[in-house]
């Protein structure tokens, strides 16, 4: 169990904080503080209008940070490319030089940043790129699965639809229910949580594919129910490949879509309007039966992000989705997983 500090300077939102929010809500560890001079003074729950993180402070530095004991602190911001903040620089030489841990999930690798991988040799202490890739190679071979295990894949609309939100609440349900189960992080917040995984979007291209499905089929073997964390989006226009490298690697037996209810354009991409969600979903069930078209697997429902909504509202949201699609959906944050674990079981045929 660690100690540790989230260091979100003037980001601290469910957007841009979404490693921040997501270690928050589901981490092992104890978040003993949240830095943002921003909204300094709050707690959590107060800054993110939410239930979470209550009596979880939001500080103004890392010095006032230290005032809680902390043994790592956490860069909680997932940023377009994935760069460092410069100005935030100073944070972390003073957190290494108090005896911190670095927990770094940028794109930009820490510990081969001279400055501060010499400030962690001097000081005694770890800087974790989460996102550092492993060495092995390996090319998808398309073996079959574990008879009687189900691989259940996330897809969406675009980024930070909840992917990784849907997956863990799978998992957790499929337990509560007594089920044989696995998280399978594929992603830098997932990854901190699970404390294992596969940071897919550092990977060489060739060998995407061919690492997930290692991943895979050793949890097959291991659990009959494997929720693999899902990335991009086969609509984005930056991160198309990933989401195809993660749907050949997986070889999914079905697959739950998540989407963000209002949004009509890829985030930050304002001329690229999303298409229809039947569209969307059709499409990454084409991209499975590229490979295999004897075997179809189909979304089989939707978690939809209603946060901003009041709760008739988000209802209604949800009743509208499910009349356009024809598949049941929630809100796995706000109503919880059973009516998600419920569709898979009917389609999968299992208990």
């Amino acid at each position: 169990m660690r100690r540790i500090i989230i260091l979100a300077e003037g980001l601290f939102d469910w957007h841009s904080g979404k490693t921040a929010t997501g270690v928050i809500r589901y981490g092992k560890d104890a978040v003993v503080a949240v830095i943002d001079s921003t909204q300094a003074g709050q707690d959590v729950a107060q800054a993110l209008e939410a239930e979470i993180g209550r009596g979880i402070p939001v500080v103004r530095d890392i010095n006032e940070a230290l005032q809680y004991q902390p043994d790592a602190l956490l860069i909680g911001i997932a940023p377009l490319g994935g760069l460092l903040p410069e100005t935030w620089r100073w944070q972390l030489l003073t957190a290494i030089e108090a005896g911190l841990a670095i927990i770094n999930g940028l794109h930009v690798f820490l510990s081969e940043d001279k400055e501060l991988s010499d400030a962690a040799e001097k000081h005694g202490v770890t800087i974790w790129d989460v996102r550092r890739p492993p060495d092995r190679k390996r090319v998808a071979m398309f073996t079959p699965h574990r008879p009687g295990s189900h691989t259940i894949l996330m897809v969406g609309s675009d980024c930070a639809t909840g992917k990784m939100t849907v997956a863990l609440e799978l998992d957790r349900e499929a337990q509560r229910r007594g089920l044989s189960s696995t998280f399978l992080a594929t992603g830098q917040t997932g990854i901190i949580i699970a404390n294992n995984g596969l940071p897919v979007d550092r990977i060489i291209s060739d060998f995407e594919a061919g690492l997930v499905e290692e991943i895979v089929l050793d949890a097959c073997n291991q659990y009959d129910w494997v929720f693999v964390e899902g990335q991009g989006a086969l609509n984005h226009p930056g991160y198309s490949p990933v989401t195809l490298g993660l749907l050949h690697g997986a070889m999914p037996d079905a697959m739950i879509f998540s989407h963000k209810v209002g949004a009509l354009t890829i985030e930050g991409y304002e001329h690229c309007t999303l298409p229809s969600l039947n569209r969307l979903i059709e499409m990454n069930e084409e991209a499975v039966s590229w490979l295999r078209p004897e075997r179809s697997s189909k979304v089989v429902a939707l978690s939809l992000i209603t946060h901003p909504l009041p709760e008739q509202a988000a209802r209604d949201a949800i009743k509208r989705v499910e009349d356009e699609t024809g598949l049941p959906a929630t809100d796995v944050v706000r109503f919880g997983a059973g009516i998600l674990m419920d569709a898979l079981s009917s389609s999968l045929h299992t208990p």
